[in-house]
């Protein structure tokens, strides 16, 4: 099999082809993937190339009620399995991700249209977070602590139950793995709402989840956009919810969840700083100053929106001014992707 034909080789579950020709993501509820009971969807796009790919359902609050009720059925079994039980399953998904990384580059590549070797590295950094996971156990254990004679406090860390993760665009396959796989060696259930805009990686982690041995209802795909995202905050039947995106959404999504006494973690933009003395190296900075602006098209939370010269900086500023003039937009293929573009600079 050749790099350029990986994606159409491997002939997901998570699209099908409708007689419209345009491929429809799927829900994943209860180890299945199933079309949403909507009827609306939005476009799915490759941006660095202008063309839809597939379609996404904006789920139903009815979807989301399917997907909490296999969660819930499966909550049970699953926080009863051993903890060290539950982390063997992110061990071989882990070992899924990194046989199939280059499949999961790709995919990123193609929703999100980040360049191949930012794809790339995005896996890696997934892969990373599966192995933090994967160690847990040896982190979770409780405490017993004799306070007096006959008396003892014991500290247990038990599951929370259903619980719902809200994803960005960004990273479509790095953010999700920041909750799913601590989330599910602790011994809940999950719902992901990954991003309408980048919706296909989530269901392609969906299929190696199953594929690693974890039990069906553990881990749940609804797909969609506010009204699925307000259904989730809503729902009585999730614990506590996740969020990772604008600062604006983040606030919303906090104030809607916590209403409904759920726990709630959400993750809003940043305004990045970088502060430049005369004393830099001059050549570090402003390569470095220069990727962090343009890296990923500038949509990571790292990424610098504001630099302050400190002192005489200006000879900094002219070698930043080279290095900016290199960056050249340009269209990437599916795999074999064209990191610098063929057309011309910004001046």
């Amino acid at each position: 099999m050749t790099r350029t034909n990986t994606i159409e080789a491997m002939k997901p579950g998570y699209r099908t082809v409708p007689s419209d020709g345009i491929s429809e993501v799927m829900n994943y509820v209860n180890g299945r993937f199933l079309r949403s009971k909507s009827s609306n969807f939005l476009p799915v796009m490759n941006p660095s190339v202008g063309k839809q790919i597939a379609k996404v359902p904006l789920s139903t609050p009815q979807d989301v009620d399917d997907a909490v009720r296999a969660a819930k059925s499966a909550f049970a079994s699953w926080a009863a399995t051993p903890i060290k039980e539950r982390s063997q399953v992110f061990y071989r998904y882990k070992t899924l991700m990194e046989k199939y990384s280059q499949e999961l580059a790709g995919l990123v590549h193609e929703e999100n249209g980040k360049t191949m070797a930012e794809a790339s590295a995005e896996i890696e950094r997934a892969i990373e977070i599966v192995e933090f996971a994967a160690s847990i156990p040896q982190l979770a254990a409780g405490e017993i602590l004799e306070v007096s004679r006959g008396v003892e406090c014991r500290v247990e860390r038990c599951p929370l139950g259903v619980v719902a993760s809200i994803t960005p665009f960004n990273f479509p396959n790095m953010v999700p793995n920041w909750t799913i796989p601590n989330a599910l060696v602790l011994g809940n259930t999950m719902i992901l709402k990954p991003s309408q805009l980048t919706p296909l990686s989530a269901g392609r982690i969906a299929e190696l989840l199953k594929e690693a041995g974890l039990p069906d209802g553990v881990f749940n795909v609804v797909n969609g956009a506010q009204g699925t995202v307000e259904a989730i905050c809503d729902h009585p039947g999730i614990e506590a919810v996740t969020f990772v995106g604008s600062t604006l959404v983040a606030k919303a999504v906090y104030t809607r969840a916590t209403s409904h006494l759920k726990r709630a973690l959400c993750l809003g933009g940043a305004k990045n700083h970088l502060i430049l003395l005369p004393d830099a190296n001059e050549t570090m900075a402003a390569s470095n100053i220069a990727a962090s602006i343009s890296g990923c098209a500038g949509q990571r939370c790292m990424a610098a929106s504001a630099l302050v010269a400190v002192g005489s900086v200006d000879h900094i500023i002219e070698l930043l001014c080279e290095e900016a003039r290199k960056i050249v937009p340009g269209k990437t293929n599916l795999f074999g992707s064209i990191d610098v573009g063929q057309g011309q600079g910004f001046d």
